[in-house]
């Protein structure tokens, strides 16, 4: 009986490069892709609270005129769970606005201190991201209560997004963020580079 011997089969060291040299080339494309993924997925997500947030505004202001009134009210009946205060022109200032005679004193003021935005964003969404004051507590948006540009009064909310590591406290600086202006009734979501 005869036996061959058969040659050692494997990779040769060029082969092996070559293989190494495609997959780090692969990877180099690959992994900024995949980072602008979580980007992209988060702005779509901002856009989608901004969108439901929208929408409730809108509720809110539509109970308001079916309810046929025109100045500021609390506890708007009929929506949510009735804490809702709105403004003249019914657009949402926050819940527990009013005095104990139920008489809103500022009407350009969202909510009672920093907090009314929060109180806001909770009670105008189903199921919110998380929010909070402190940009420092794992929360997906921090909260701030804040003039318009030539505004009046503290009138607008804005809500900046922390999980892409954003640590500005400055809304104007923030790369992505969604305002409330409650005098004007209007959501935007702003996106920055």
């Amino acid at each position: 009986m005869t036996s061959r011997l058969k040659p050692a089969q494997g990779f040769t060291l060029i082969e092996l490069a070559i293989t190494i040299i495609i997959v780090a080339t692969l990877a180099v494309i690959a992994v900024p892709k995949f980072l602008n993924f979580r980007e992209d997925s988060e702005i779509s997500r901002v856009k989608a609270v901004a969108a439901a947030y929208q929408e409730a505004v809108s509720f809110v202001q539509i109970r308001y005129q079916i309810l046929g009134l025109s100045s500021d009210m609390t506890n708007i009946p009929g929506y949510a769970d009735g804490t809702i205060d709105v403004n003249p022109n019914g657009f949402p200032l926050g819940i527990n606005k009013g005095n104990r005679q139920g008489f809103i004193k500022n009407t350009k003021n969202i909510g009672k201190g920093n907090q009314g935005c929060v109180s806001l964003w909770n009670i105008l969404l189903v199921n919110p991201p998380s929010v909070s004051l402190n940009k420092n507590d794992d929360t997906d948006f921090t909260a701030y209560r804040h003039r318009a540009d030539n505004g009046s009064g503290k009138s607008q909310c804005s809500y900046i997004l922390r999980t892409l590591g954003d640590t500005t406290n400055n809304p104007a600086d923030a790369k992505i963020l969604i305002n409330y202006d409650s005098e004007t009734g209007r959501v935007v979501s702003v996106f920055r580079d």
